[in-house]
């Protein structure tokens, strides 16, 4: 997309693991808080469990735990920021997209 810029931040240095990082996907926080100066965040994905008796089970269970420093959990942030500041943008209806749905910065 043509219209979008973007800024690299000074000194970054990113090295490409391939499929080596854990994909996380998670449905709410569970849980959250500080301890020894750390920011601990707790992940959790909705589950469906079917019943003998033909009904089902909505339970949560952990995917992820997050704990890392409050620089970090501040760039955690701003990411997350960015990526639901793209969600509001418009988009255009005449652009082929690669892969539906998706944005990159």
């Amino acid at each position: 997309m043509a219209d979008q810029t973007t800024t690299k931040p000074a000194d970054l240095i990113y090295e490409d693991t391939g499929a080596l990082a854990p994909l996380v996907y998670f449905d709410i926080v569970g849980a959250y808080g500080t301890m020894n100066g750390a920011v601990e965040v707790e992940l959790a994905t909705r589950i469906l469990v079917p019943k003998p008796d033909g009904s089902t089970e909505v339970k949560f269970i952990s995917s992820g735990r997050i704990r890392c420093s409050q620089n970090a959990a501040i760039n955690l942030r701003n990411g997350l920021d960015a990526a639901l500041k793209m969600l509001e943008q418009p988009q255009a209806t005449n652009t082929v997209v690669a892969v539906a749905g998706s944005r990159l910065n």
